[in-house]
């Protein structure tokens, strides 16, 4: 998915033409549209449409929390510094941390947004088949909010209808998290029948395509499949929306695995394996707000001075986590092609040196995926860099796209559905796809002979293909494997030697049931008068 800004400015600059001089002078600053003050028309409804949009890009979603803050502490990474500002990584988080309140309120500003939309283009006078679609679009956004919603806090209000503030609407139970899954269902269903085929079809690059709807309700029945709901019909259905996306012969895995990564951090449009991204533009130097940290706090770390000798603005990254020993091992790292690219065994320093990291001590190493520079071999024994991202370099936000579903996941999600239905040899070939990019070849048919056998080695596959990517605590959760793993990695880590004093072990040793969900905002619960607590939080702050 793409945010595109420049998009909406020209929309902006279209629609003032359309205006006359006198007018210009009433309107609203565009700053301040939004989707219930706006639209008559298609360029309007396309205005109040990125609105709808935007909020995904912001730091509380994807920008930040979701993409790393949230996502992180489980078996692929560990939380580097000694404060416990990534408090919800370390399981030290309770219904008074701000960033919980914040991602929950703007889900709920999301949504808000799309019902608004949804609501009042219904009058517009838009030509059906353009309405349908811009309905459509509305639809999966709305989809998408909830079901982050669902799988973040289970239990949550399901709210169909605008709300305004001081509403009664405001004061609302919180649905059983199948009835929120059903509405899900309802939006993607709606979604796809509407929305055009990807960019080599007839959709807008950036936005949300057919594909991208069924890959979505594809990972919503996978979801529903796993715990707590356990609904073992959910594979199938999973299995079925796969189909819609292999069967379109549109999407593909790309040759190289690292052009994959590339492409998100050098702005180049690929929807081919990456159905649906986060796209972030970075247009802070034109005063437009945006906020996409990624590869400032998830990647190499970067610790060049603010600008070169010709005054060029230099990038940054502070790298907040290391991969673990667990996925490091989980590699092999002479056969496997993402290796290299996922795991860096080096850094930048003040100086502009690479500093090569010793074998020694691998638990020191960083997340190489979203880097914002890459190592250049000097052929002397040294190492220079060549900075990859594109466009305006700022110390702390980046340019740098994230890839919410990739082609690999959808052939993923198809092997562990078969294999989950008994049908492990035909889950194979599917999981030798992922592994054949890798320069891996086909796995040996006696490791993979039972479906538990499967099972495991899809699991280290999705860690090894996914990894920073922000799909793994959702996996172990669905998995029922969050605590376990902690125990797993615990293990690894005093193997290999790390002290059990050191704050490495905090999301292991801070780790219970509990956190398989957020606890709801206190603030939200003080003032809807109708909601109570979720039961695992309850009395547990």
């Amino acid at each position: 998915m793409k945010i595109n800004i420049s998009w909406m400015l020209s929309l902006s600059i279209l629609f003032l033409g359309l205006t006359s001089c006198h007018d210009e002078l009433d309107q609203e600053p565009y700053s301040s549209i939004s989707p219930e003050t706006f639209y008559k028309n298609e360029a309007e409804a396309r205005l109040a449409l990125a609105a709808v949009y935007s909020d995904i890009a912001s730091d509380a979603l994807y920008g930040s929390l979701l993409s790393m803050n949230f996502t992180n502490g489980t078996d692929e990474a560990v939380y580097n510094r000694s404060n416990t500002k990534w408090s919800v990584a370390l399981y030290m988080n309770n219904s008074s941390t701000y960033n919980i309140e914040r991602a929950w309120t703007t889900l709920y500003k999301g949504i808000n947004s799309a019902n608004y939309f949804l609501a009042r283009i219904v009058d517009s006078e838009i030509e059906e088949g353009k309405r349908n679609k811009l309905l459509a679009e509305a639809h999966f956004l709305r989809a998408f909010y909830y079901f982050d919603l669902v799988r973040l806090w289970g239990d949550v209000p399901l709210r169909k209808l605008p709300i305004t503030e001081g509403s009664a609407a405001n004061n609302i139970v919180a649905s059983p998290s199948l009835e929120v899954y059903n509405f899900i269902i309802e939006d993607l269903t709606f979604a796809y029948k509407y929305l055009p085929n990807p960019t080599g079809g007839t959709a807008q690059y950036g936005h949300a395509s057919r594909t991208a709807a069924h890959a979505l309700l594809a990972r919503v029945y996978m979801t529903m499949a796993g715990k707590p709901l356990q609904q073992q019909n959910a594979y199938q259905l999973a299995i079925n929306h796969c189909d819609s996306v292999i069967n379109t012969g549109y999407h593909q895995l790309l040759p190289s695995y690292k052009q994959v990564f590339l492409n998100e951090i050098e702005d180049r449009n690929d929807d081919k394996e990456v159905i649906f991204e986060i796209q972030f533009g970075n247009l802070r130097p034109q005063g437009i707000r945006e906020d996409g940290r990624i590869g400032n706090l998830n990647g190499v770390a970067i610790q060049l001075p603010k600008a070169d000798a010709s005054g060029n603005l230099n990038p940054y990254a502070y790298a907040f986590h290391y991969p673990s020993i667990t996925m490091i091992n989980k590699f092999d790292a002479a056969q496997d092609n993402r290796y290299e690219w996922n795991i860096a065994n080096w850094k930048v320093n003040k100086k502009g040196k690479v500093i090569i990291l010793k074998d020694s001590n691998k638990s020191k190493w960083y997340p190489g995926k979203f880097r914002r520079v890459d190592r250049v071999d000097n052929g002397d024994g040294t190492f220079g860099y060549d900075i990859l991202e594109t466009g305006a370099i700022d110390k702390n936000f980046t340019g740098i796209n994230y890839p919410y579903l990739r082609y690999s996941d959808i052939l993923l999600i198809k092997a562990e559905a078969l294999n989950e239905l008994t049908q492990t040899g035909e889950a194979i070939p599917y999981l030798n796809m992922v592994r054949g990019r890798a320069g891996l070849g086909d796995i040996n048919p006696a490791l993979v002979a039972s479906k538990d056998d499967f099972f495991n080695e899809l699991m280290d596959e999705r860690m090894r293909e996914f990894c920073f990517e922000g799909i793994r605590k959702h996996d172990l959760i669905r998995w029922g494997k969050l605590q376990t793993n902690m125990e797993i990695l615990r293990q690894d880590m005093e193997n290999y030697g790390i002290a059990t004093s050191s704050w490495y072990y905090r999301q292991c040793n801070n780790i219970d049931e509990k956190h398989n969900l957020l606890p709801i905002p206190l603030k939200e619960v003080t003032i809807n008068q109708l909601l109570d607590q979720s039961e695992l939080w309850s009395g547990q702050d």
